[in-house]
């Protein structure tokens, strides 16, 4: 029995395909997915920082594909850095403490290790910002980035309400926390 060309050419392929490992880490739910439905463009949360070293914000503002980032901090101890923050689980209680805001939001359930790939940020933690969008030096920040995988839409799996942004030192300590907080739009006075 001979084989079409193509069906030889396919398995072939496959063969190929298989015997070959990659170095791709995604999460048990896959990639992520980019969000498409954010209920209102232009929805604002802002997380403000204000401990007795670092200040200042992490706003994050709906796009109609995810959400545009500004980091405005200053405070940072310039022999602590390289800083990573993320999106962690809950937001920070009334004491204050940094370490019961949970995890990083890792909604496809991947994991932090081994570390994000950041020319692939559909397979990151989807909480994992500095992993996606490179780490920051102190004393004083200031960056913008699009996350296309973060949502402000509360059936999305990278919804942000009502969580916290965490900045860590290079040890991983966490040295810094806000709730993220929704800005009330403001009506245009009519007169």
């Amino acid at each position: 029995m001979q084989l079409p060309l193509s069906l030889i050419a396919l398995l072939g392929a496959a063969t190929l395909g298989a015997g070959q490992e990659t170095n791709v880490t995604t999460g048990a739910l896959g990639d992520a997915r980019q969000v498409r439905n954010n209920p209102t463009i232009g929805e604002t949360w802002i997380a403000t920082f204000d401990s007795d070293a670092v200040k200042g914000t992490m706003s994050a503002v709906a796009q109609p594909i995810g959400i545009n980032y500004t980091i405005d901090v200053t405070g940072l101890a310039v022999d602590k850095g390289p800083y990573k923050y993320h999106v962690h689980l809950r937001a920070v209680p009334e004491s204050g403490n940094c370490t019961e805001t949970g995890g990083h939001l890792d909604s496809y359930v991947r994991g932090d290790t081994p570390p994000c790939d950041k020319s692939m940020p559909q397979t990151c933690e989807v909480g994992d910002l500095s992993g996606k969008y490179g780490t920051v030096e102190g004393p004083d920040v200031k960056k913008e980035f699009h996350d296309l995988y973060t949502a402000m839409n509360i059936i999305q799996l990278g919804y942000i309400g009502n969580r916290s942004i965490v900045f860590h030192d290079a040890s991983g300590a966490r040295i810094a926390c806000a709730s993220l907080k929704q800005v009330e739009k403001v009506e245009a006075c009519q007169g």
